[in-house]
């Protein structure tokens, strides 16, 4: 019930229902004062408008968004003034479809804010077809309607930015931090009990949360670190935010470095209770984050709920009962896995504390922010140059492939519209533009959300229709469905199709009444859609991910070898920067996130287009592997400092760099054999001799009654390299013998 009764918290608080919310009011009231004055449809042209500018609106800084919103305002304008004259003539308005959709569709190449202008456009030209033909000067008065539901939509976006600038920099910041809770939820896992059985489902659910946390750290880059670079924010609550957001960052670098062999864990400990004691732990720290996160939305103070010190001394009492139960230092090694997750845990407690603290403002005044950082470098310059779209015209870019796509997809859907005579062909046009993605995945999965929630939607507005003709209730109900489709519209689609439908039978209702009638027709109109768009998207010049894969498998690789060089500079006495390592552990999070990403889209393509599957599968899990050991190596190199360097960590360096370098190789040119590798690392045995040596030592001591001693420490120390490097070693050798299956 309480974990419920959060999740609606986070909800209400969250970026997509104030979104939603902003988007409602800008709908409903131009309906509502030309209602108000006797002329109802005339509003829901303006209102038209509105909702065309709010979809092309998407977070960034003020001058982006500002430019954003007048950009899409003028190419509304002229996308409906264009629709508007030649709607009259089929056969001009064919090759309007294919010039506007064409034209749209290559908005992409501006990311995601173009993206979005060019459906807002796609949008109002297929609505415009909705309607029937009008004289010239009527058209253009209902252009200037819709022009004036556009500025009245930018008017109420900018001037909510001003009352609260932050507010949208909260609410991603909080979206980051509550998914790193679930993250860490997820990882939890590992420690259930029989969690051994069931290893690949929760390395699943782990890769896909992080891919879910990279994609909202990188929002939160572009927004909250574009804003104080461009001096936009020097007050204590961009101050807060940006302090909260390095630790964020910083702490799921400490998250993954609790990486271990969990299937030795629970061969070792599974018996015993110690790992559902980890596994409550683990829970407590995702529930703090979680308060934290909604914290930051509400822009209130949170305070611990959980005295998680107290719950690690419970746990290190556990951990010591086991060891004093142990006879010799040989089987006490065991434990150290153990206690180095523990002390991982204790510095995350540190860092959960400073979460906390960080969200009182008045906290903030006398932190800084470490100047070793150049917060600018973190963040990617958008280009909306025309060269850009110029470069992309062409069979080899895949975006020129998908304008292409919609506007075929777009002009046979209107033809078909024709030829049926059916009475509202925008429909169909408008479940084939909103389909259609430049990935044949993401469009078969829009194609099930969107047939899924247009017939439970039917059937919601059909019995809501049949029990009722109270225009009251119609038109509350009708509100609840704006607000719920334009809330989960970039979060849970079949949701936001299912409360999309009523919308717009009931609107249809208020213009047309014709009762059940509209269901059936959303419905039919929605099939034709989405079966042209399916077939669109198989046939024409798909874009299949096993194509794209080799490029995010090298990138992942050469981001993982330049995460491991600049963390091994700590353990070689090389020159660290911590800005260069910040960057290296940022884009290795995001190659890691398009890698699981692109392979997830793979899986929902045809059997015959997944090729070497479950080969690719085993690559990402161990680059992930890779990831949180070298994660490992990181959190003790920054947190203890190295005392006891040795020669053979700069050699170790070297030779999982060229394997590194091999695996590149392999992948960039499959044809070549690079030069053959060693099975065994001299400088790897050398490190085995070095800590059997010092156990031996550490033994003595023991039998002598000596504590803490320096041996003790070094051995410590060298047990830990020595085992990441034993790890990393073993999955570089896995993910050649992987690469070698793909590409025999």
């Amino acid at each position: 019930m309480r974990h419920w009764i959060q999740e609606v918290r986070n909800f209400i608080y969250s970026y997509h229902f104030s979104t939603g919310l902003r988007t409602t009011i800008s709908v409903v009231v131009p309906s509502i004062v030309f209602s108000m004055m006797g002329d109802l449809p005339m509003g829901i042209v303006a209102s038209l408008g509105a909702l065309a500018t709010a979809l092309s609106d998407v977070p960034g800084t003020a001058l982006h968004k500002r430019n954003g919103i007048l950009t899409a305002i003028a190419f509304i304008f002229l996308t409906a003034l264009g629709t508007s004259l030649i709607a009259p003539y089929p056969l001009l308005m064919t090759a309007w479809i294919l010039a506007c959709c064409f034209g749209n569709g290559m908005l992409l190449v501006y990311g995601n804010r173009g993206g979005n202008i060019g459906i807002a456009c796609m949008l109002v030209m297929v609505s415009i077809l909705g309607e029937n033909p009008v004289p010239p000067a009527e058209a253009f008065l209902h252009c200037l309607v819709i022009l004036g539901g556009s500025i009245w939509y930018g008017f109420l976006a900018l001037l909510l930015w001003q009352i609260r600038p932050y507010l949208s920099v909260q609410q991603m910041l909080s979206e980051c931090i509550i998914e790193t809770a679930h993250y860490l939820e997820e990882r939890a896992g590992f420690y259930e009990k029989g969690a051994d059985k069931h290893f690949d489902e929760i390395y699943k659910s782990v890769l896909a949360q992080q891919v879910i946390v990279s994609e909202k750290q990188e929002a939160v880059r572009e927004l909250l670190l574009k804003r104080r670079s461009a001096q936009q924010g020097s007050t204590s609550i961009n101050k807060s935010m940006v302090l909260i957001f390095l630790d964020i960052t910083d702490l799921q670098e400490q998250i993954m470095a609790s990486q271990t062999d969990y299937l030795a864990l629970q061969q070792d400990f599974g018996g015993t209770e110690i790992l559902e004691k980890f596994h409550k732990l683990i829970l407590l720290f995702a529930s703090e984050l979680e308060l934290i996160g909604t914290a930051v939305a509400a822009g209130q103070r949170s305070l611990p709920e959980a005295n998680l010190r107290h719950e690690l001394d419970k746990v290190q009492h556990a951990l010591t009962a086991i060891h004093d139960s142990l006879p010799t230092l040989k089987e006490r090694t065991k434990l150290m896995t153990l206690t180095g997750i523990l002390h991982n845990l204790q510095d995350m407690t540190q860092r959960i504390y400073n979460l906390h603290r960080l969200t009182r403002l008045e906290r903030v005044k006398d932190e800084v922010i470490d100047p070793r950082l150049q917060l600018s470098s973190f963040t990617t310059r958008n280009s909306y140059d025309l060269e850009d779209l110029l470069n992309n015209l062409s069979f080899d870019s895949h975006i020129f492939r998908h304008a292409l796509r919609v506007s075929i997809a777009a002009v046979t859907g209107y033809l078909l519209g024709q030829v049926l005579h059916l009475d509202r062909v925008y429909w169909i046009l408008l479940t084939i533009v909103v389909i259609l993605k430049p990935g044949f995945g993401i469009s078969k999965a829009r194609s099930y959300q969107r047939i899924i929630g247009t017939v439970l939607g039917a059937l919601f507005a059909a019995g809501v229709l049949f029990l009722t003709t109270n225009t009251t209730i119609i038109f509350i109900l009708m509100l609840l469905c704006i607000l719920g489709a334009y809330s989960f519209m970039t979060q849970q689609y079949t949701l936001s199709v299912f409360f999309v439908t009523p919308f717009v039978i009931f609107l249809l209702h208020f213009l047309h009444p014709a009762h059940l009638q509209n269901a059936e027709l959303r419905v039919l109109d929605t099939f034709i859609g989405v079966s042209i768009a399916f077939v669109a998207s198989l046939l024409l010049w798909p874009s299949w991910e096993h194509n794209y894969l080799p490029s995010h498998m090298s990138k992942m690789v050469k981001d993982n070898a330049r995460y491991l060089d600049h963390v091994m500079r700590l353990y070689t006495n090389g020159e660290f920067v911590m800005n260069d390592y910040k960057l290296a552990r940022k884009d290795t999070n995001v190659s890691a996130a398009n890698l699981m990403s692109a392979f997830q889209r793979m899986l929902s393509e045809p059997k015959s287009k997944q090729i070497h599957g479950s080969e690719i599968y085993h690559f990402v899990v161990l680059n992930h592997s890779m990831m949180s050991h070298t994660a490992a190596m990181a959190n003790y190199g920054l947190l203890h400092r190295i005392q006891f360097p040795k020669p053979e960590y700069q050699h170790l360096n070297q030779l999982l760099q060229q394997y590194l370098d091999c695996i590149v190789q392999l992948i960039d040119n499959p044809d070549t054999p690079p030069a053959p590798l060693p099975e065994r690392l001299d400088a790897l045995d050398a490190l085995d001799a070095e800590l059997e040596k010092l156990i031996q030592r550490r033994q003595e001591e023991i039998n002598n009654g000596q504590g803490e001693t320096p041996v003790r420490e070094d051995m410590l120390e060298t047990k830990m390299v020595r085992d990441q490097m034993h790890a990393i070693f073993s999955l570089l050798k896995d993910m050649k013998k992987t690469i070698d299956k793909t590409i025999n």
